[in-house]
């Protein structure tokens, strides 16, 4: 499982509903027909939420490793013909209508173990007011395995509305076995949604991996459970819709018609609002095979998904070898779906271990460069350097704001077996054809995708060298037809090696990117250039990539020692001053001193934080950091705080002192005996702004458990300090030649104040005489 080292949260927000009452799906029966008023129909009464049945079933869940718990289930024995009521609307028609209730619920779904609709008849399911519904269920949805489970619908307050022609009704066979009363949305784990540090797969990160995206699904199992899972590819190709998920996230032979996928539930802009669509869901599967040792799990869904849906079948790698490197795309608490990275090989463990190879049966991730994952994340996929799955999520402690390990199942473990039940081969390469590896399916796709996404970045001092020197991109023809390409930069400092050609249908071509020897005139500061992949045969697929140069080695430009009161602004128990060494109830004391002399910021220098305190910030005065680039934040930290289902401690930069940006958060419970040094990357934030803050905060906190808090001391901003102004280099490409001059003579022509080389309002020959004199000297 997903590890953390807290228990779930009980707040409740409102969250995203399926999708709103669509305009194609009929109006609620009452509105349409001279029948009772849905809103005084006598309700079904589930049993109420409470905190002690959540309780009570969240430390059996814990117990059993199970994954994380959404909803309760409550058995009941329902059928039209035993509850509800029958109204016949019209010569043809009759309508039967339950209304169900469950106090203090977020959400209700249904689990029909007999699902069997004759043509015509359709069954809606909606909240009361009318405004949340889901498609309706018909014939269509009639399955071998006899049951229907439905999404949630997010109200304590439902409809379940099943209208059917007068002549077959009695061909009617619809039994509810199980209302589901949620106590938290998708995305509401643990309190909070998921960590700033996770990456929406809309991002730039994203491109090159469209295919691999596709294949990804946020799931819901038994009405009460969520996790992540994917469409997994075979060697027919023939897009049988075989589907993985982790064993723990509670599929079974005795369950697995209860799996409900939700596809494409992802933001729509990199970083902006939470607006994902949970409205793309089939229901129902069917068992195949399952294996504990390895954490994995196979169903066959029992229809194919749309095909308006784009889903794709991702590839898989059986041979066992570790992965040069790895991405992993995931539903971190369930939130829309992101994506991961890491920069370094995997290395083969037992779960859970770090001694290789331990008993083989996982890929451990050791730290993940980009994103994380996190509760929720469970099932799902981590792809190797050529796009192939090698695992799926069982566990781990990774989360925003720490560098610790996660564990995948092995894919080449879960391979083989005992029988068909036991492993993939048996389902995967049926035909036994002895293949271990396929490349992921993805029908309907068309034109080139590039990997990786994102910047590639390189730095290095000036006159370099610089590092990574190259960076290799692989462009895809996702088309069953051959496609030409060309890659092209108007950096000169840049080399594209095999920058054009023609790709075969589904094959690849690898592109070198490299910085030469022009980038080594260059002085200290930030160079950016952009790669262009054009499609030259129709243009499908055509995309950039940025490129970032750091030129210069960072060093320290501000640093507070804490021997003299910086006069930062301060809330609730926040004060500099010496620490008393009080405090501990939980953790560990404060310190008696600082890192380095007596003083400190600090939260509380008496002893322990509060109970139930809000949100108290320790903000610095705006730091000037207009010329600086690979701005990082250091400081020396000692620091207690309770796990962060009930308190919280954040490291929060802004250029403005309004929109801030999280760069840590407790991911688990801190327990600091001594000083520790931190660091972190604020560049993004802070680059080439004037007013850049810096928030420490404390709290929220919960009623219970107490710990020392705070401690802050020898805070300091590093950056690379841009060279003095190279004035002939008047294009700022590092190179003194003809282009400048005339770049100069430009300048001049037009009376730019850059041309203004004599500061004196004037362009006249002493601006054009200084220009010649400091070219012919360089710089």
């Amino acid at each position: 499982m997903k590890m953390s080292h807290h228990c779930l949260s009980l707040s409740i927000v409102a969250g995203l509903a399926l999708s709103a009452f669509a305009q194609d799906l009929p109006a609620p029966a009452d509105e349409r027909f001279a029948i009772e008023a849905r809103a005084m129909l006598e309700a079904f009464r589930a049993p109420a939420v409470t905190p002690q049945v959540i309780a009570q079933l969240e430390e059996r869940d814990r117990e059993q490793g199970l994954a994380p718990r959404y909803a309760i289930p409550n058995l009941v024995d329902i059928s039209p013909f035993t509850h509800g009521d029958w109204a016949q609307v019209s010569e043809s028609m009759m309508v039967w209508r339950l209304r169900v209730t469950s106090e203090n619920a977020v959400s209700l779904n249904f689990g029909f173990d007999r699902y069997n609709l004759p043509a015509g008849a359709q069954l809606y399911i909606y909240d009361t007011t009318g405004d949340l519904s889901i498609r309706p269920f018909t014939s269509a949805d009639n399955a071998a395995h006899g049951e229907l489970w439905t999404p949630p619908t997010v109200s304590n307050d439902v409809i379940l509305e099943l209208s059917v022609p007068v002549k077959a009704v009695e061909q009617v066979d619809l039994h509810l076995a199980s209302i589901n009363a949620g106590y938290r949305t998708f995305s509401e784990v643990f309190g909070d949604r998921s960590g700033s540090c996770n990456v929406d797969v809309v991002c730039p990160e994203g491109d090159g991996w469209r295919a691999e995206i596709a294949s990804v699904a946020a799931i819901s199992a038994g009405g009460s459970l969520f996790c992540s899972g994917f469409m997994v590819n075979n060697t027919a190709e023939d897009e049988t819709p075989y589907f993985m998920t982790a064993n723990h996230c509670g599929i079974s032979s005795g369950n697995a018609a209860s799996l409900v996928c939700f596809w494409n539930y992802q933001a729509t802009t990199c970083g902006g609002p939470r607006d994902g669509s949970l409205s793309q869901f089939q229901s129902g599967s069917f068992f195949r095979a399952s294996k504990s040792s390895s954490d994995f799990t196979l169903v066959e869904l029992d229809e194919l998904p749309d095909p308006a849906w784009m889903v794709a079948y991702a590839g898989w790698d059986a041979g066992g070898a570790d992965a040069q490197w790895a991405c992993g795309i995931h539903h971190p608490s369930v939130d829309e779906k992101a994506i991961s990275f890491e920069w370094q090989p995997t290395t083969t463990t037992s779960y859970l271990g770090t001694s290789v190879p331990g008993d083989g049966s996982h890929v451990r991730i050791t730290d993940w460069d980009v994103g994380t994952t996190e509760p929720g994340s469970s099932g799902s996929p981590v792809f190797n350097q050529d796009h192939r799955v090698i695992g799926q999520l069982h566990g781990g402690y990774a989360a925003c704001g720490n560098n610790d390990s996660d564990w995948y199942g092995k894919f080449s473990v879960s391979w083989t077996g005992t029988a068909s039940t036991n492993r993939l081969r048996d389902w995967l390469d049926e035909a036994n054809t002895g293949a271990t590896s396929v490349d992921t399916l993805w029908p309907g796709a068309s034109g080139i995708a590039v990997t990786p996404g994102g910047t590639y970045t390189a730095q290095g001092p000036s006159g370099g060298p610089f590092t990574p020197a190259s960076q290799i991109y692989t462009v895809r023809n996702m088309s069953d037809v051959p496609l030409n390409y060309s890659v092209t930069s108007l950096a000169s400092w840049l080399t594209i090696t095999n920058g054009s050609g023609s790709i075969a249908a589904g094959n690849s071509a690898n592109v070198t990117v490299a910085i030469n020897s022009g980038a080594n005139s260059f002085g200290n500061g930030r160079y950016d250039a952009t790669l262009d992949f054009v499609n030259t045969t129709d243009h499908d697929g055509d995309t950039t990539r940025p490129v970032t140069l750091f030129v210069g080695v960072p060093e320290q430009v501000y640093s507070w020692d804490m021997n003299t009161n910086p006069g930062w602004t301060t809330q609730g128990q926040w004060a500099w001053g010496t620490p008393t060494g009080g405090g501990g109830q939980y953790g560990n004391n404060d310190p008696t001193s600082g890192a380095t002399g007596t003083k400190v910021y600090g939260y509380n220098l008496a002893g322990d934080y509060a109970n139930s305190i809000p949100e108290y910030h320790l903000t610095t005065t705006a730091i000037d950091c207009s010329n600086l680039s690979r701005t990082t934040l250091k400081f020396r930290r000692f620091l207690n705080v309770e796990q962060p289902a009930y308190d919280h401690a954040y490291v929060r930069v802004s250029n403005n002192g309004t929109n801030w940006t999280q760069v840590w958060t407790n991911g688990s419970e801190i327990t600091d005996a001594s000083w520790q040094s931190v660091e972190y990357d604020i560049s993004d934030v802070a680059d080439g702004h004037s007013t850049v803050y810096v928030r420490w905060t404390m709290g929220a906190t919960d009623s219970s458990w107490q710990y020392s808090g705070w401690n802050v001391d020898d805070v300091s901003i590093w950056g690379v300090v841009p060279s003095a102004d190279c004035v002939p280099d008047f294009n700022d490409d590092g190179t003194l030649d003809f282009f400048d001059v005339q770049a100069f003579l430009a300048a001049f022509s037009a009376h730019d104040p850059s041309a203004d080389l004599t500061n004196d309002g004037t362009f006249d020959f002493f601006d054009v005489l200084t220009y010649l004199n400091v070219f012919s000297a360089g710089c």
